[in-house]
């Protein structure tokens, strides 16, 4: 059996077992790759010659990535015979073949031109949802919730001294031992790692554990029941469900990027997840199992965070802090309005980020900083990968995510409200890659363009790039809010 048909034969097999991952998206006719938007914004750039040979190795690295863990979540009766011929391990067969594959795209310069053609962002919107719901008609009637919840969300951090109450215990979640590195310290990673043809910053495990270590928040919970508790995704010994076991607080977390200015800039993720979000009424259409809050951090090239950004894992309530120096403008291009209550200065030297969680809906009603002090709990850090593919009690593995990126049993009554605005099953979590965030129009978190279209940023937070740094509005509020 030769590489293509042996791939072909493993796509088969993870397509009847409905195993697929859905983080990137396999491109036809190249099936030693994969593709997502950050990657996908290279093609239309008509990369050649060093940056296309880095570009390919990104797409097949994808590939081998999500192979090998939907491999891994087969069961054991349908991974065997298709590597018996290679007589040896799938990690092996997968890369070896891979890189043969890979290098058949590089040898003939037809296949160049036939790649970038066949490049298409994933779209997590459903055109034909938005055709039969009327989204032309429809999407004025949800123009004044979208702002009814904006206002909910933007109350807190208008009135903080109300924002210090609270319906429950607050208990705060701090990262382990802090291994920080300062701004200049920062900066150094992100320019030696950004030395390829790609200008992609890329640091080492341990860089890249520091710079996550360095930027993690507090979590401050408003904490009423278990359902306000944060914990770690689990498959269960009885039933075989998911769940959120909050005897393990952890936060995952993922690297991402932004192109901003002409530059690829490196974003920190830190995902939470609680158990629920629970229903405040009988018709509470937003309540259901599982709830989470992403928060994410895009670090300006000198070492400096340029700004801050948060969903639900939903891809709902988006959020976005400009940060110090930077200014946020709001989009004009008649998509969603976005809600961004506030811009954040850094913290000072041994201070942290503490991000303020309201009891229930798990709402962020305010940021402050703080040292570290005496807290609840300790977190541990996970891999977001880890959540592909859950280890299970019978010795399978499963992942948390189907195959079209939603989490099974987090489905929301809003899904059938939401309908027409096109995004699948509205209201429940999703994976990263399958993230809609508005309505209106339509918006990816893991856009790469995302930020560059309201965030403009200080000039030096793009290196030798030439944007001019814009100072804040005077209507911008460089609030700090206490961690009280």
């Amino acid at each position: 059996m030769d590489c293509d048909s042996l791939f072909d034969e493993m796509d088969r097999r993870v397509d009847e077992y409905g195993v697929a991952d859905a983080t990137a998206a396999r491109i036809s006719g190249f099936p030693e790759l994969r593709v997502d938007r950050f990657l996908a914004s290279f093609a239309n750039e008509g990369v050649a010659g060093e940056a296309y040979a880095a570009w390919l190795e990104r797409l097949r690295k994808l590939d081998e990535t999500a192979r090998l863990i939907e491999w891994r979540n087969l069961p054991a009766e349908a991974t065997a015979s298709p590597l018996d011929a290679f007589g040896s391990n799938v990690e092996t067969v997968v890369n070896v073949c891979g890189h043969i594959l890979a290098e058949q795209e590089l040898m003939y310069p037809h296949r160049r031109g036939q790649l970038l053609s066949a490049i298409e962002p994933p779209d997590a919107y459903s055109t034909w949802q938005r055709f039969f719901g009327l989204y032309f008609l429809s999407r004025w009637v949800i123009v004044d919730g979208v702002w009814r919840v904006q206002r909910e969300m933007r109350e807190p951090f208008l009135n903080p001294d109300q924002n210090r109450s609270g319906t429950g215990r607050l208990i705060r979640y701090a990262p382990p031992a802090p291994d920080a590195l300062s701004s200049a310290e920062v900066a150094k990673v992100l320019e030696q790692s950004a030395l390829n043809p790609l200008s992609i910053p890329e640091p080492s495990d341990d860089q890249f554990a520091r710079l996550f270590s360095t930027f993690a928040p507090i979590w401050a919970v408003d904490t009423a029941d278990d359902n306000d508790r944060i914990g770690s995704a689990d498959i269960d010994d009885e039933d075989g469900k998911s769940y959120i076991n909050t005897q393990k607080p952890v936060v995952y977390r993922l690297p991402s990027y932004t192109r901003l200015g002409g530059q690829v800039l490196l974003q920190l993720n830190y995902l939470v997840w609680f158990p629920a979000r629970p229903s405040v009424s009988w018709m509470d259409i937003y309540a259901g199992r599982f709830d989470g809050l992403i928060w994410r951090v895009t670090l300006g090239m000198d070492g400096k965070p340029l700004a801050y950004d948060s969903i639900h894992p939903c891809g709902c309530y988006y959020m976005v802090f400009p940060g110090e120096g930077a200014r946020f403008v709001q989009p004009l291009d008649g998509s969603e309005p976005i809600l961004s209550p506030m811009p954040i200065l850094g913290p000072k030297p041994g201070e942290r980020l503490v991000i303020q969680v309201a009891s229930g809906n798990h709402f962020i009603r305010g940021i402050g900083s703080e040292e570290q002090a005496a807290v609840s709990d300790i977190y541990g850090w996970l891999a977001y990968d880890q959540l592909r593919s859950l280890p299970m009690p019978n010795g399978r593995h499963r992942s948390l995510f189907d195959t079209d990126g939603l989490v099974p049993g987090s489905e929301r009554p809003e899904r059938f409200l939401f309908w027409p605005m096109g995004v699948p099953s509205a209201g429940a979590m999703r994976q990263w890659g399958s993230h809609a965030i508005a309505f209106l129009g339509k918006r990816h978190f893991d856009d790469p363009w995302l930020l560059e279209k309201f965030i403009q940023p200080r000039r030096e937070a793009l290196g030798e790039n030439t944007l001019q740094a814009v100072p804040a509005d005077d209507g911008d509020n460089p609030l700090k809010l206490d961690a009280h």
